[in-house]
């Protein structure tokens, strides 16, 4: 079996967890040092994760065992801690004991321990989130569940090629993913994502996520994509990524006064170019890509 990485240990509550406990008394005495010896990490590891991490940990089992499938990520930590403080582990326990998780996610999983309905009906695994399936494959490789896509599909009916697409988003650079921690990480913009990787290569894209990092704000998603492939606001340009039903459209927003003053480098539309035409391959089928500029 080939060994693959797992989650960001930042996206990881038990990992991260596990990690604290392996350094407290070495590497670190107390979770602040932690924080600061893990600052390196991307995505980054902050204090309210690790204190979240750390206290979801040490929930009793019968609790944590309802999320072996669906995972325990760090909004799942968040609504977990909540409820300890709402009902005690020990009421938690007792409920974790009346709640079957098969086929539920994580969500509904919650809801049923502070004793509600699940809050939806219960979804197909091939409705997880990339970073949730790609986790949940790649913690099947490490128990030996599965060896390869091939068999993971045979078991669990997941279709190879959506979990290869989830891998291969997951594997996307830290950086880029620590960009969208607050925004779910969709197939549509994953596969976009993955593109302009193969367009432009993974150090460049790592290079331009962690430029954005190092300058913190509020960025939409068309804006952090508009970034990553060097159309920047200070030129004039407002980029729309959007798909079609036979196409990808890269829209270009120029006001009226900017036209005569803008300027975009042939490195930024090569990336565009790249990217859309990886996207034509990858649909199998004659489509087109519109790149708009409107005047």
């Amino acid at each position: 079996m080939t060994d693959k990485p797992d989650a960001p240990i930042s996206r990881d509550p038990l990992a991260l967890a596990a990690l604290y406990h392996s350094g407290l008394g070495g590497a670190w005495n107390t979770q602040k040092d932690a924080v600061a010896a893990l600052a390196p990490v991307r995505p980054k590891v902050t204090a309210e994760i690790l204190v979240r991490a750390v206290g979801v940990s040490k929930l009793p089992e019968p609790v944590l065992s309802l999320f072996n499938v669906a995972g325990i990520l760090n909004q799942t930590a968040r609504e977990l801690c909540r409820l300890a403080r709402k009902h005690g582990e020990d009421g938690l326990s007792e409920q974790a004991l009346h709640i079957d998780p098969r086929g539920k996610t994580w969500r509904q999983i919650v809801d049923m321990l502070d004793g509600k309905e699940p809050s939806s009906p219960v979804r197909a695994p091939k409705a997880f989130p990339p970073l949730v399936l790609a986790s949940e494959y790649k913690r099947g490789l490490a128990e030996g569940r599965w060896t390869s896509t091939r068999s993971a599909e045979a078991i669990t009916g997941w279709g190879r090629a959506r979990v290869l697409k989830a891998v291969a988003i997951s594997d996307l650079p830290p950086q880029v993913l620590e960009l969208f921690e607050l925004t779910p990480i969709t197939f549509d913009l994953g596969n976009i994502l993955v593109r302009i990787q193969k367009a432009i290569g993974t150090r460049e894209l790592a290079t331009r996520a962690e430029k954005m990092l190092l300058t913190p704000r509020r960025r939409t998603t068309d804006e952090i994509v508009a970034t990553l492939l060097q159309v920047r606001p200070e030129q004039g340009v407002e980029l729309v990524v959007r798909r079609e039903p036979t196409a990808m459209v890269f829209e270009f927003r120029v006001g009226l006064a900017e036209t005569e003053e803008l300027m975009v480098g042939t490195d930024e539309l090569a990336a565009l170019v790249q990217v859309s035409v990886m996207n034509m391959r990858f649909k199998r089928h004659v489509g087109s890509v519109s790149v708009r500029k409107k005047r």
